[in-house]
């Protein structure tokens, strides 16, 4: 099942990249994509807050560890002066 505010959600609903993140950046959400096109559209959506998994071709139960173990820095993403996350495996 998908969130309402999931980026599949977003997407189904025929939302580009750019409209996805301006709903994340306005509704105070951080969003967390494997998609590195939302890095480059950071720098046009001031406020906009993101995690990227990059080099994400392995199953959901490591990268929900990946996001687990890097938990704090996302916590701490909204307050912070950064505004991307880029994670490894």
């Amino acid at each position: 099942m998908k969130l309402p505010e999931s980026e599949s959600a977003l997407r189904e609903m025929g939302l580009g990249d750019r409209r996805i993140l301006e709903h994340a950046a306005a509704h105070g959400f951080i969003l967390v994509s494997t998609d590195s096109d939302f890095e480059r559209l950071l720098q046009q959506l001031p406020g906009a807050k993101v995690v990227i998994l990059r080099s994400c071709d392995y199953p959901t139960e490591i990268a929900a560890d990946v996001l687990r173990r890097n938990a704090i820095r996302i916590a701490e993403l909204p307050t912070s002066r950064d505004r991307l996350i880029v994670l490894d495996r």
